[in-house]
């Protein structure tokens, strides 16, 4: 379930659409750098969830939109990784065996007037902000979610 609401949703998602549109061809953006350009640096997943969702004909080229490491989306359209593998390709973009694109050669850092703009209005961003503060919990050495462990006399997490 998405931490923005589907009102608040609706205009982030159109400006990461946005921002997306002007990924020139042969380039990469990462789902981190395109939620900081919007003013929101943890709402990385939030903007997968957009890219996800985007309408029919609305002519976003999510294949530009990489992990931080550079690696294809394992939920990418219907075929995965190789689907996106597959649509990058044409663009002249250089996909390893393990499904990752070299960013320090492909990653996109557009300037200030490439994307004039585009940052969602301060009220909007503070309210968004504050629902995607990071929680308490971490996750365990077995991968279970746990509650982090306090000392009472230490108040202090870990």
């Amino acid at each position: 379930m998405n931490a923005i609401s589907d009102e608040n949703m609706s205009e982030f998602s159109d400006k990461v659409y946005e921002i997306v549109r002007r990924i020139p061809s042969g380039r990469v953006m990462t789902y981190g750098q395109i939620a900081a350009l919007l003013g929101l640096p943890r709402a990385a997943r939030e903007v997968g969830w957009a890219l996800n969702q985007v309408p029919n004909g609305a002519n976003v080229p999510c294949q530009r939109v990489v992990n931080r490491f550079g690696g294809l989306a394992s939920g990418y359209g219907w075929g995965g990784q190789k689907a996106h593998k597959a649509d990058l390709l044409p663009e002249g973009v250089e996909i390893s065996e393990d499904f990752t694109v070299d960013l320090k050669k492909y990653q996109w850092f557009p300037d200030e007037n490439e994307l004039p703009d585009l940052q969602l209005s301060f009220i909007k961003r503070d309210e968004l902000d504050a629902k995607l503060q990071p929680s308490q919990e971490h996750l365990s050495p077995s991968g279970r979610r746990d509650r982090p462990k306090t000392n009472p006399q230490n108040p202090k997490l870990f």
